[in-house]
Formats: structure tokens, C-alpha cells, sequence
């Protein structure tokens, strides 16, 4: 009885409640109508935070509502500044929640705005510069990061608030392992003597960076001391302790005292839970995960499992019957961690399956992040953190193949190998596809390719005077474009829909395809022929795979042709090794077409001058090449090679020579040798010397089939940009970027325009790469630093061949054997260095070329007389047209 008198006082107080709330939002919407009745938007704005402030877990939702039923666009400064106030409020609550993308997105919305209408009263650099600096921080896109919190030092009135952006500077600088910048900003803000609060922070990143610098004893000293300094007493001090607690556990794992890292990630999380009880859900998220590595380290599987399970309930990834949604994943450092740590956790288990499941929702986590990233660079290093997991995905799925001779699992490694090189170039390809696709006159397009232009005028300003007012006026445009970048991504997204889409093997030409993938651990090798899997093979020991193959490109190539010459028995049998290594273990059976795909030092390499038998002689012209039984391409990846492309339709041939005659740079004698070499087998535009300049390069790329350039290249300045000489004048392969058609193929007959900075995870970021990037179907460029003579000599076989075949890959080889089948003055101009520079990267395809028109002399005189004697027979003259 009692409990029915009970349950029934409840109903009531629970009626009486509900009629009490919706009596609060009947009154509050109608607040809102008379609001709007009045036209009065500011009023209405504050009245929609007021109700979202009130309910903080529910405060993203209701704004967002809020800015879908506003009826108008404010028109005053008051009004500019409630919205400003609005947008910034919603990317507060929405990092609270941990939608990172989200709350990015509307900070970004906010400044935006700020810059549109210039509401100056409004604290810019606290409410939207310094929380989107830390989301792209969080993010990984610390080149953005740092462009905003330089903004923001502008913004600040007193030390406090610099000293804090010191502070911020410091975490993106560790993050890039820039580590003596790191600490130089750091001594900055501590000399600025800040508040307590703010000296704290600085020495939680201060440990930080010390940590990472690997310098473990001075970060643990000195975040012990800075515990010291600290009690929790609000909601303020609790959270700067909560940041001393994270990194002295992080200071504890790295030296393995693996119980005293729990015991402060615990500590940290006992004051969020006492502080912070439905709130602080990424520190908590972040918590959970190191808290689940700690409990992995220590073999503790189950707990490690469910440490990483609570990361992703936090971030909302897991629904209330505690399964993943897959929609629902995002971009975030953090659940890339996590699906990681399930994966780890899964193989102790003995779940492979599982595991494998986890490194590709891990992977589609890092898929949603790099869609954010602006800079290539950011991307580039998106992938080589991504590398790792790439290879944790490869090994699992190659033991379940073993296991279960399933061939799923071959392509899923596959897949998986795609994803670990040249994901950046195929961004900038279709990048560059999506802007030949439009009209030239819509709006943002314009000033797309208007921004692109200044930055390329200003970077090219900046590579030859090193002025840093320079580099801060780049910086605010890449911003700019950045975000421009992202409007025009939303609406045309439908033509990057094939960017997530699988490898059909079957839309790939029917020949062989090699495909690499060299890990920390082990190196693969895909074999694919007639558009099936044949077989993936593993090789352990990857680091003596990646010594073997870099050392003999350096000792052989890079460092000229001297060791190759004086001993070239040496040569011989290191060449074999290699051979041995990285292709004998295929068993395959010759005479026939291969395209590679390299990776890592394997980009650096030339397959057609490995030796492919043992028995050594001294007649190089009998060596057993490889070039003799296959024909050899080579490809960034197979989604590449795949990539749709804008491509000429025409035939017209360019030529650009520079001998350096005039300049300060080597004399090259025989480039005006190749010139006429090369006029003998093709007709079209011959530029030498003075007339090559970049403009004329920017004309005859927009039109030109087939563009020869034959000149000086090299890395140039700190960031070993590829360069091209052009006499007075320099050509950098960031001044591509804004290319809108583009040759066919493009030949580089230049030193090392295949060869530049090695990516981790993306490639060799070269000259030749930058072609294919704004639209060249392939290259054909050097590994190494070319001979004159040879260059000019299979050069011009090349396209004598070329113009009885017109395929590109044919004619290169054939030229190749020409040289190597043609009696030398000197028997070591047999050996690979001199013939074996050039490779073809990119689409095999079709080129056709006009052989030059002209009439043999004996004709010439022939006809001469022909229409001396016709003269004389008729009276009346006619009119002879020559073609």
C-alpha cells in the first residue's frame, strides 16, 4: 500500500514538474515570437544563449537550432556582435561535447565573420583565435595552429594572455619537434612573469617538450615541482592539476613505471569526475586511453579493452546498447588511438578479425582528419604517423591469409598498401580535376585561383630574399585559402565521392603490377598479373631491406659514376643482391611488361639496370640486365595510375634547351646537340637559350602534348624545393600549383627531377611528382645527375621510337637498349649510371608527334628542274602550291 502511495506522489510531482517545464517553454517561446515580431535580432540571439547556458548538455543542439530558425541577417554592429557571440559559444559547446570537426567548423564560421564586418569591440583573439588554434592543434594541423596564435599575440593586452599564447605556441612548435623553439618560447613567457595559473601551464608544456625531446628525468623534475606548487580548490585550479597529473603519467609510462603512471592518470581523473562531472569529454576521453595503454603494458588485456571502450562512449562513438556506429565516426587523434589500442587489445585476445576491423575504423578516423588539413605538408605528415598502422593492418591481414587462404585478405592488404603512399598527390590530382571542371567565371574560383597566384608570386619572392614580413603575408593567405578551400570542397563533393571507393583491379591495364610496401618490421611485395592478386610476399628484416637498397643507390649513382667505374665486378654482384632481394623472390618468367610501385628508398632505385644473373664478364654490353627481358614503368600508386585526368588532345611538341653558356652555372655542351638531335625526329617549338624564360615555360605548358625541358635542376633552400634553372631565372615546383591544363607527358632531361625529399608514407616529393599532380598523365625524369652525351643521345632515340611506336614506355626502353647495344669510345659508358637515369612515372598512353617535313636536297634540285622545264613548254604560267 505504502509503495502505491509512493509511486502515486511521484506521478504527481513528475506532472507537476513536466507542466512546469513546458509551462517555462511556452512562456520563452513566446519571449521569442514577440522578439521576432519586433524585428529585435539581438535580444532574440541573447535570449537563444541564455536558454543554451542554462542547459549545457544540451546547449550545442539548441543553437544550432537557433541558427536554422533565424529569419534575417544582422545589419548592425550590435547585432554582428550577438552573432559573433552565438557562433563562438556554439564551437565552445561543441569541443565540450568532443565534436573537435564541429566546433572548428563554427570557430571558423566566427572569424570569418569578425574579418567580414571588422567588430573590433568584440575579444577576438580569447572567444574564436585561441580555442580554434588549440582545435587545430588537437587536430594535428599545427601549421594553422601556429598561423592563428601568431594572430593572436596582436589581439593581446596584457603578459597574462601573451605569456598564454607563448604557452600555445609552445605545444604546436613540440608537436612539429621543433623542439629549441619550443623551449625558447617557453623561456619567453616565464620571463614575462605571469600569473600563477599561466606559469603553470607554461611548465606542464614545458615538461612536455622535455619529455619528447627525450629528456625524461629534467620533464619528470620538473613537473614534480610544479605539482607541488598546486591544490584544486575550484573548478580553475583543478583543471591546471588535472594537465600536471596527465604528463607526469606520461613521464612514468615512457620510464616504464607503469603502476606510478596509473596512479596519477588516476588522480587526474578523480578531480574531472569531482570537478567536471558532465563536461572536460576529450580530457576524459584522452584519460581513458592512456589509462587503457598503461593496463596494455601491463598484460592487464581485459581492462585495457574496456579502459579503450569508455574513450569511445566519451566521444559518443558507442550507442546505448554499446555498439560502434560507424556513422558517427570523425576525425580525431584520439579515436585513432583508440581503435588502435582495441585492435592491440583484440590480437592478445586471439580475435584477429576484430583486430583487423579496428586498424580500418582507426584508418577511417585519419581519413576524416586529412580532409581537414590545408597544407600538403600537414598531410604529409598525417602519413607518416599513418604508416604504422598501415603496417599493423598488413600483418594481420597477411597471417589470416596464411590461416585461411582467403584471397579477401590479399586485397584487404592491398588496400591497405594504397593507403600508406601518395595519398596527398592524388589529393592535389583531383584537386586540380575539380578546377577544370567548372567555369572559369563562378566567383569562388576566381578567387581561388587568384589567392594561388599570390602565393606563388610572394613564396617565390620569399625562396630568393628570405624576407619574413614575407612569409607572414603567405601565411594569412593560405588561411584564407584554406577556408576558401572548404567551401568549395562542400560543394563539389560529389567529384571526390571515388576518393573513398576500393581498387578495381579489374579497370587496371591487364599487364603485371609490383606494388612495395617497406614497414619498420617487415617489407611487402603485392604481385599482381592480368588484374588478379597472384600473390603477397613478406620479407622480415625491413630496416636491413631499406640500409641495402639506400646504400647502394648512394654509393653507386648519388655519388656519381667513379665506384661503379673502378670496380665494376662490385657493382655487378651488389646489383645481383639487390635483384635477389627485391624481385627474384617473384619467380617471374620475363619477356613482359611490369609497372612498379615503389616505396620509400625504393623510389630512389632504377629496375631496368639491376642485374638479374649471377655469372659476372667483362663485356658490360652482355650483362644480364633486367631491361632485356621486361619492360619497366612506374607508378606513385595504383589510385594514381586509376585517377581521371584532364589531358590534351592535341599533338604539339615543345622543346625548351639551355646550354648555360652565358650563365654562372656548369656549361651543359650538349644541350644545344640534343636540341638539334631531337628536331631531327619531331617537328613543333624549339626554344634555346635567351628565348627559355618562365613565361614562356607558363604558355607552351597550357598547350604543349609532349614538353621537353632540358637544363639545371636541383633542391633549393631549407625546404629543398625542386628547382629548375632557367637561366636569369628560377622555376619551383610550388609555382605548378596553380596550373590549369597541362602536357601529356612531360620530359626532364635535367639532373635529379625524379629525386627530392623522401616522404615517409607518401613518396619522394620531386619534380617530376609535381607534374603529375596538376595534370601531366607521366613524366619521364632522372633519378640521378644525368650524362650530357647520354642524356642527348637516348633522348632523341627516344623519340624516334616514339614516333614509330607512339607509346612513351616502349620508346624509352627501346632507346635504352640502343645505347647499351650501340659500340662506346669507352666501355664504362655501358654501365647503368649513364643509360639507366631516365625512368617513366605515371599512365602508360598514347602519344602521338609530327615528324619534321622537309625535302631531301637531290629532290629539291629534282623538282627545280621539273618546273624550269614546264616553264619553258607553257606559255602561260601556273601557279604551284608546295605543301
Amino acid at each position: 500500500m505504502l509503495l502505491k502511495v509512493l509511486q502515486y506522489i511521484g506521478l504527481v510531482l513528475l506532472i507537476q514538474s513536466n507542466s512546469f517545464v513546458f509551462a517555462q517553454n511556452s512562456d520563452r517561446s513566446a519571449k521569442l515570437e514577440s522578439l521576432k515580431a519586433k524585428n529585435d535580432l539581438t535580444n532574440w540571439i541573447y535570449e537563444q544563449l541564455d536558454e543554451a547556458n542554462s542547459h549545457p548538455q544540451l546547449a550545442s543542439d539548441l543553437i544550432a537550432k537557433a541558427q536554422k530558425q533565424v529569419w534575417r541577417q544582422t545589419q548592425n554592429a550590435e547585432e554582428h556582435f550577438a552573432w559573433l557571440n552565438l557562433l563562438s559559444t556554439l564551437g565552445y559547446y561543441q569541443l565540450l561535447d568532443g565534436k573537435i570537426l564541429q566546433s572548428i567548423h563554427s570557430y571558423e564560421s566566427a572569424l570569418v565573420f569578425f574579418r567580414k564586418y571588422q567588430v573590433l569591440s568584440y575579444n577576438i583573439a580569447a572567444y574564436v583565435i585561441k580555442p580554434l588554434s588549440n582545435n587545430y592543434t588537437r587536430l594535428g594541423d599545427y601549421e594553422r595552429a601556429l598561423y592563428l596564435q601568431r594572430q593572436a599575440l596582436e589581439f593581446s593586452i596584457d603578459n597574462d594572455e601573451v605569456a598564454a599564447t607563448y604557452a600555445n605556441m609552445a605545444i604546436s612548435y613540440r608537436s612539429m619537434a621543433r623542439f629549441t623553439d619550443a623551449y625558447s618560447i617557453i623561456s619567453k613567457g616565464l620571463a614575462l612573469k605571469p600569473s600563477q595559473f599561466v606559469r603553470i601551464m607554461l611548465n606542464n608544456i614545458l615538461a612536455d617538450v622535455l619529455y619528447d625531446d627525450g629528456k625524461y628525468n629534467d620533464a619528470a623534475a620538473v613537473i614534480a615541482e610544479n605539482i607541488k606548487r598546486q591544490k584544486a580548490t575550484d573548478a580553475e585550479t583543478a583543471y591546471w592539476l588535472i594537465g600536471s597529473y596527465t604528463t607526469a603519467g606520461n613521464i612514468f609510462q615512457k620510464q616504464l613505471n607503469l603502476a606510478k603512471a596509473n596512479q596519477h592518470y588516476f588522480k587526474a581523473l578523480h578531480l574531472l569526475n569531482q570537478y567536471f562531472v558532465k563536461s572536460r569529454l576529450r580530457e576524459r576521453a584522452n584519460l581513458y586511453t592512456k589509462i587503457a595503454n598503461v593496463y596494455l603494458g601491463q598484460s592487464a588485456i581485459l581492462k585495457a579493452n574496456d579502459y579503450a571502450k569508455r574513450t569511445l562512449l566519451t566521444l559518443g562513438i558507442i550507442d546505448e546498447n554499446g555498439q560502434i556506429v560507424k556513422s558517427r565516426i570523425y576525425g580525431d587523434n584520439m579515436l585513432v588511438d583508440a581503435f588502435m589500442l582495441l585492435s592491440k587489445t583484440h590480437l592478445q585476445l586471439n580475435k584477429a578479425n576484430l583486430a583487423l576491423s579496428y586498424v580500418d575504423l582507426s584508418l577511417l578516423s585519419a581519413n576524416g582528419m586529412r580532409e581537414e588539413f590545408a597544407a600538403d605538408l600537414t598531410k604529409e605528415r598525417l602519413q607518416n604517423n599513418l604508416k604504422k598502422i598501415v603496417e599493423q593492418g598488413i600483418d594481420i591481414s597477411y597471417q589470416l591469409y596464411k590461416n585461411t587462404n582467403e584471397i579477401k585478405y590479399l586485397h584487404h592488404i592491398l588496400e591497405l598498401a594504397e593507403q600508406g603512399k601518395a595519398r596527398t598527390l592524388l589529393d592535389q590530382i583531383r584537386r586540380n580535376r575539380q578546377l577544370n571542371s567548372h567555369d572559369g567565371n563562378e566567383v569562388e574560383l576566381r578567387k581561388k585561383q587568384s589567392l594561388e597566384k599570390q602565393i606563388i608570386y610572394l613564396e617565390k619572392q620569399l625562396q630568393e630574399t628570405n624576407d619574413k614580413n614575407l612569409a607572414k603575408e603567405i601565411e594569412s593567405l593560405k588561411f584564407d585559402l584554406a577556408l576558401l578551400d572548404k567551401t568549395l570542397a562542400k560543394r563539389y563533393k560529389h567529384y571526390d565521392e571515388s576518393a573513398q571507393n576500393g581498387i578495381d583491379l579489374n579497370n587496371l591495364p591487364s599487364h603485371r603490377f609490383i606494388e612495395y610496401f617497406i614497414g619498420e618490421n617487415n617489407t611487402y611485395i603485392i604481385n599482381i598479373n592480368r588484374n588478379k592478386i597472384v600473390k603477397v610476399l613478406k620479407l622480415p628484416n625491413a630496416e636491413q631491406t631499406k640500409l641495402a637498397i639506400g646504400n647502394f643507390v648512394k654509393n653507386y649513382f648519388h655519388q656519381g659514376p667513379s665506384a661503379m667505374m673502378n670496380n665494376p665486378k662490385d657493382f655487378f654482384n651488389a646489383s645481383y643482391r639487390i635483384y635477389q632481394l627485391i624481385l627474384a623472390p617473384l619467380n617471374l618468367k620475363g619477356n613482359e611488361k611490369i609497372t612498379v610501385i615503389p616505396d620509400g628508398v625504393l623510389g630512389y632505385l632504377s629496375f631496368d639496370g639491376l642485374i638479374c644473373k649471377p655469372n659476372y664478364s667483362d663485356n658490360i654490353s652482355g650483362w644480364p640486365f633486367l631491361i632485356n627481358n621486361y619492360l619497366i614503368d612506374y607508378g606513385f600508386s595504383l589510385k594514381t595510375v586509376q585517377a581521371k585526368t584532364q589531358h590534351q588532345s592535341n599533338n604539339a611538341f615543345s622543346g625548351m634547351f639551355l646550354t648555360h653558356s652565358k650563365g654562372d652555372k656548369a656549361n651543359l655542351t650538349y644541350m644545344a646537340k640534343e636540341a638539334e638531335l631531337i628536331g631531327k625526329q619531331v617537328a613543333g617549338t624549339f626554344l634555346l637559350d635567351s628565348r627559355v624564360n618562365v613565361n614562356a615555360f607558363n604558355k607552351l605548358f597550357a598547350k604543349s602534348n609532349v614538353l621537353h625541358i632540358g637544363t639545371h635542376a636541383y633542391l633549393s633552400g631549407a625546404n629543398a624545393e625542386p628547382t629548375l634553372d632557367f637561366g636569369k631565372q628560377k622555376f619551383y615546383l610550388f609555382e605548378l600549383s596553380n596550373a590549369v591544363k597541362a602536357p601529356n607527358l612531360v620530359v626532364l632531361s635535367a639532373c635529379q627531377t625524379a629525386d627530392g625529399v623522401l616522404a615517409n608514407g607518401e613518396g619522394i616529393i620531386s619534380m617530376a611528382r609535381g607534374f603529375n599532380a596538376v595534370g601531366s598523365l607521366a613524366t619521364i625524369a632522372s633519378l640521378w645527375n644525368v650524362n650530357d652525351e647520354a642524356a642527348a643521345t637516348i633522348t632523341a632515340s627516344f623519340y624516334e621510337h616514339l614516333g614509330n611506336s607512339g607509346n612513351p614506355v616502349n620508346a624509352l626502353h627501346e632507346a635504352k637498349l640502343s645505347w647499351i647495344r650501340t659500340i662506346k669510345s669507352s666501355n664504362s659508358l655501358l654501365l647503368p649510371y649513364y643509360w639507366d637515369s631516365l625512368i617513366y612515372m605515371g599512365k602508360n598512353q598514347e602519344i602521338a608527334i609530327k615528324k619534321p617535313q622537309y625535302l631531301k636536297l637531290p629532290l629539291i634540285i629534282l623538282l627545280g628542274l621539273i618546273a624550269a622545264t614546264a616553264g619553258l613548254i607553257f606559255l602561260k604560267p601556273k601557279v604551284i602550291n608546295w605543301r
